[in-house]
């Protein structure tokens, strides 16, 4: 896991980037005011993988949370409740206007046959298409490299395609939901991850288990799922 490579290492040395690696994003469509409500999700069950009576979650922009948990507690079916993919057995969901954006650990957003740079036309197709290479750009896709077919790259270069695709799309998401997204990158990759959801406006929910990195990202809200129930959870978990 990135957190056992990470805990020992100082924050200078462990999110260290060479300047050529260095993501520099301004995303001003991503902003969500504080305290505007994106999502209430209320008394939710899935197959009685929760408490009798659901749980209860709002998401109020731009809240930066951390889900955590022991593992088959329902995080990632949380999430996908929050998305809209899947639909709570009982309880009531609303969500506010614009698009929720989910990552999850397979990063299997992007079409695979198309090059990064038509997947980015696929999700902004109004934008032209000088500003497009310049936004891939800031994503290190420089030149060439912006025609890679997404099949073919890394996964740190998965991970920049998906964000600058995710990031940029039109509309701008104003909700974004991340499923161990640190899991199986280098630390150069985390940093970069960092790098793009510092600069992000809106609010976000991110299950990790690598504490360095939620600092990292400022997460300001703690929730732990466990035996059921959603609860606020400090950073240990406890």
């Amino acid at each position: 896991m990135i957190h056992s490579v990470s805990a020992g290492l100082g924050a200078a040395t462990s999110r260290a980037l060479r300047d050529d690696a260095v993501l520099t994003l301004d995303l001003p469509d991503t902003t969500v005011p504080a305290g505007r409500t994106v999502f209430v999700g209320e008394r939710m069950q899935v197959r009685g993988l929760f408490a009798d009576d659901g749980v209860d979650l709002t998401i109020r922009g731009p809240e930066r949370i951390a889900l955590t948990g022991p593992n088959g507690a329902g995080k990632s079916t949380l999430l996908r409740l929050v998305e809209g993919s899947l639909t709570p057995d009982s309880g009531s969901v609303r969500r506010a206007g614009g698009r929720v954006a989910y990552l999850s650990q397979r990063l299997d957003l992007l079409d695979p046959t198309r090059t990064v740079a038509e997947n980015l036309t696929a999700y902004a197709p109004d934008r032209p298409q000088a500003e497009r290479m310049t936004l891939l750009a800031r994503f290190l896709f420089r030149g060439a490299r912006a025609h890679l077919p997404v099949g073919a790259l890394s996964g740190g270069e998965l991970l920049r395609a998906t964000l600058a695709c995710v990031l940029y799309a039109q509309p701008a998401p104003h909700l974004l939901l991340l499923d161990e997204p640190t899991n199986n990158l280098d630390l150069v990759s985390v940093g970069q991850l960092e790098s793009a959801l510092k600069a992000y406006r809106g609010a976000f929910v991110v299950v990790s288990h690598d504490e360095r990195f939620l600092a990292e990202i400022g997460v300001d809200r703690w929730l732990r799922l466990a035996d059921g129930r959603l609860r606020v959870g400090a950073p240990d978990g406890e």
